[in-house]
Parts: structure tokens; sequence; C-alpha cells
């Protein structure tokens, strides 16, 4: 049995021929050392029963999902055709895994491909490498207001017939459904970044399995780490619970309504009255957008186009709209600059030839306390120096656009947001 993804050690598989090692190479460096991500290919050739061995216990299986590089020597592989079979079952298995495809040459792309969906690399350059990052966010989020966010705790493996009907319920409301990623590191390592994801809500779900393997409450202890982070945050929250599930004192006392008992003959019929009453609740409750976007500080007016990959690369990775003070207006523009600064979930100032307004604002966000990711472009030999100001902080240096791409996918990656769809 394969893992479920979020225990996987690597997030992509990359197959290839390996007649194209010399193109695929600086493809997989750049992945790897700008964008962050652990990356699974077999550097070596071998014949086909070896590699698909390989593949079985460290490839495929390994990752949370697979890069096909397209080429004539691809096609013509009977390996490569295998692997993308193997890719095919673990999507089937795997809710989440993703499949994805770059073209190196002019062959003619597999009729089990998507044209729309395989990205031209025949140049590996700015729009190609934009194309790609964009690419690699499994449920992109379609809107980047938080208008109608709600987080949703629930379980990620094994979740039981009850959850996508739940679900299903929730978004017939109208509420986007957010919550943290399960491609992120141990539950203990992602609490600060659940808290930051829930301070942008306007409340919470939560979906209570039960299991008996937690003596006591029957229930996962994550998820009521959850509920406790909404009531430390004094975030509405609705409760869900499965027969058997004992719900602990502290968390029944802020609750929303009555707790609604899931049988194994599913929802209840007052299912949904009372989340139509929870909406109607969450209407009246003051909220903001304060912590659901990013704020990009950076001189990017040569070529607009630039600016919009940079900026729409990191709202890919994130999943929430990135803000840049350009785009900022009236009469003033300069506090609502700073307005938008001190309330944003992360702040990356590009600080190439020091340009004024990117340092005034990286200097903003670090008396905010906003976290702040800051990037210059510059050697990478280490002979380049940053301004004083960020002298005790780290600087993602990067040598041209491509690499500048990868690394705003990087940053804004740390800071993503699941998408949850039924």
């Amino acid at each position: 049995m394969s893992l479920p993804l979020h225990k996987r050690e690597n997030d992509v598989f990359v197959s290839y021929a390996h007649a194209d090692v010399g193109n695929v190479s600086p493809i997989i460096g750049w992945l790897k050392k700008f964008a962050g991500l652990k990356v699974w290919y077999d550097p070596t050739s071998g014949d086909a029963s070896k590699r698909t061995t390989a593949l079985l216990s460290e490839g495929l299986q390994s990752a949370r999902g697979a890069i096909f590089v397209l080429s004539s020597s691809w096609t013509t592989s009977t390996w490569c055709q295998d692997e993308h079979e193997l890719a095919l079952s673990e999507r089937r298995a795997q809710d989440g895994y993703s499949i994805r495809a770059i073209r190196l040459d002019e062959t003619a792309i597999p009729p089990w491909f998507k044209v729309a969906n395989v990205i031209d690399f025949r140049q590996f350059d700015q729009r190609s490498a934009a194309d790609l990052l964009r690419s690699m966010t499994i449920d992109p989020a379609g809107r980047y207001d938080n208008d109608q966010d709600v987080y949703f705790a629930g379980p990620w493996t094994n979740p039981g017939s009850a959850v996508k009907p739940t679900l299903r319920c929730l978004q017939e409301v109208g509420w986007r459904l957010v919550g943290d990623s399960p491609d992120h590191p141990a539950f203990k390592e992602s609490l600060p970044r659940i808290r930051f994801i829930m301070e942008s809500v306007r409340g919470l779900v939560a979906f209570l399995p039960f299991s008996s393997k937690y003596q006591g409450t029957n229930t996962s202890p994550f998820i009521l780490a959850e509920v406790r982070i909404a009531q430390q945050l004094a975030k509405p929250y609705m409760l869900l619970a499965e027969e058997g599930v004992n719900i602990p004192d502290d968390c029944a006392a802020g609750k929303f309504g009555e707790v609604l008992r899931i049988s194994p003959e599913g929802l209840p019929s007052s299912v949904g009255s009372a989340l139509r009453s929870f909406d109607s609740y969450l209407e009246d409750v003051p909220h903001s957008d304060a912590r659901s976007y990013s704020f990009l500080a950076a001189s990017l007016r040569e070529d607009d186009r630039d600016a919009e990959d940079v900026s729409t690369v990191v709202e890919r990775a994130s999943n929430m709209r990135c803000v840049r003070g350009v785009r900022l207006s009236g009469q003033h523009v300069q506090a609502a600059i700073i307005d938008r600064i001190r309330n944003a979930g992360f702040v990356i100032a590009d600080i190439s030839n020091n340009p004024r307004n990117s340092l005034i604002e990286a200097g903003v966000a670090l008396g905010a306390g906003v976290s702040l990711r800051v990037m210059c472009r510059g050697p990478l030999d280490g002979s380049a120096k940053a301004p004083f100001m960020f002298g005790d902080g780290e600087v993602n240096w990067y040598e041209n656009t491509v690499q500048q791409l990868a690394t705003v996918y990087r940053i804004g990656r740390l800071f993503r947001r699941r998408i949850i769809r039924a």
C-alpha cells in the first residue's frame, strides 16, 4: 500500500528519456535549487526492468506528482510509457496526485496528454518557467478574495463516506473552504501556519471522525487542536461529529449551535438549516482581508508582463492574492501602501539595485513584524552584499529572471493554503 501524499518524501517525480539528459538536468537543478522542490529522477541509464523496480520503490510512489518531459526520444521509449501508466494509477489511488507535461521538441504530443496541458519548453526561458511554476498548484484558488472563506478541519486520510457529502453541503452555502496543505511538514511544525491561515477566515467548520485509537475523545487530536486555535483567535466555529466521538468540554464550550451528529446512515436532515444559520451568523461578524494576501515590493516597471509573471507565480504558489504598490492609487496612496504592508500575510521585497521604494516598503514590513523575505539579483558566489539593514537576515540571491521566478515560487509556497473541493 502506498503512502498518503502528506507523508511522501518528494514533491515531484520527473520522467524523461536518458537521451535528453543534457536538456533536462538544468530544469531539474532549477526546480531543486531555486524552486525548493524535492525532485526524484533517475540520473543513470539502465534496462527497463531495473528502472521499473526503482520507480515503484523510490520514484512515483515517493512523490506527490509527476512531470513528463515529452520528446521524440520519450515517445519511442517503452519504459517512459510505463511510467505514465503507473502515474495514472497513482492519481486514481491518491486524491491530489498531479500529472503535468512539458515539451522539449517538435514531436507529436501523445493522445493520452491533453494538448492544452502540455507546457512548451522548446525554450527554457521566462515564459516557459512561469507557465510550469503556475501549473504546479494542484487546486488553484480561482479567485483570491477571502470574503467567504471558511476553514475546514477534517481528516486527510481515510476520510470515510460522509466527508465528501459534507463538503458538498458546505460549498452549497457559498463558502470557499480553505485549510492547511497536506504536503506540508508534520502537524506540530504546521501550527504557526495553520494559525496564520485561520486569521484570515470568517470561521471554522470541523468534521470529527470516529477513531477508537484515540482513547477518551475517539477522534483526531489534530482536528481538535485546530478547533482550539479557532477559539484562541475568537473565530466562530461549528462542530460535526460522527457517532461515538466524545467532544472535550473546552471545545464544546465555544461552538455555534448544536453539535451535528453524523450517523452511519449519513448526514442529518437538519444539516442544511444549521449551516445556513451559521452562515447568517458569520455575515454579522466583523471581517477583513488581513493576512489573506501577500505584498510584493519590487521595481518591475520595465515590462508589465514580467511583473505579471512574478505576481501570478506568487499567487499560484500560495493560493493568496499578491498586491503590488504600483497598483494602488488615490490621494493617500502612501498611507494605503503602508496599510497594505502592515496587514499582509507576508512580504517579498526585491532589493536589486537598491530601489528606494522597495527598501522603504521592506523597512515598513520589518517594523510591523510582518514576515519578510528579501531577494536580490547578483552573483551566486557570495561576493555580493545586501544593504546593511538586511545584513543579519537571509537574502535570496538570483542571477536571471528564470531564477527569480523560481525564488518567488519557493517563498510563496512556504505560506500556501489548500483550497478544498468536494
